[in-house]
């Protein structure tokens, strides 16, 4: 049996998240708020398990970063602001970007169905109208909610009832991690 590369390196503990989240929060809020109206991408993994930060993580991580930066080019969408976190809880990439908040949602949300990886992205956009910061769902576009790796159900139903073992997760993702190499 193969040996899971997902079963090594930094576990992160719950306080240690519920800190990033925090800061992240602030972090997006005065990016938004120096920036406004341009959209801000926020942009991490969705990894099961506890190990959140190693070799293949970053790997991931790196290629997502690659497949951003090339559809904010391809649609002629300067960047204004990039800032990568190497973090325990994670890598975190924040962007500012020219484009309507509509324009850049939409072209996130194509690269995480379009892509191999993109189902393992964590891409939020949103930009500070007013006073009020505004963010746009997957649905406020018409798109479906995420789908499980495993099976394509509602990944917020598997994930709340813990449908998949976290090794048949992590076999999947080294699938599509394969799949994205051979292409590259």
């Amino acid at each position: 049996m193969k040996s899971n590369p997902f079963s090594e390196g930094s576990r992160p503990l719950l306080e240690e998240v519920l800190h990033t989240r925090e800061n992240r929060a602030r972090f997006q809020e005065a990016l938004a708020a120096e920036y406004a109206p341009d959209p801000v991408i926020s942009f991490k993994l969705n990894i099961p398990g506890p190990v959140k930060s190693n070799e293949t993580i970053e790997e991931i991580f790196s290629l997502g970063k690659s497949d951003i930066t090339d559809v904010l080019t391809t649609e002629g969408w300067e960047i204004l602001y990039e800032k990568t976190m190497d973090l325990k809880t994670g890598p975190e990439l924040f962007l500012v970007t020219r484009g309507t908040l509509m324009e850049v949602k939409r072209a996130m949300v194509i690269l995480e169905e379009e892509m191999p990886l993109g189902r393992l992205f964590d891409l939020d956009v949103f930009a500070k109208e007013g006073t009020v910061v505004r963010t746009l769902s997957r649905e406020n576009l018409g798109y479906h909610e995420r789908r499980c790796l495993v099976c394509e159900q509602p990944a917020k139903v598997c994930g709340r009832n813990r449908t998949h073992e976290i090794r048949e997760m992590h076999e999947k993702i080294m699938e599509i991690l394969e799949k994205e190499k051979r292409m590259k």
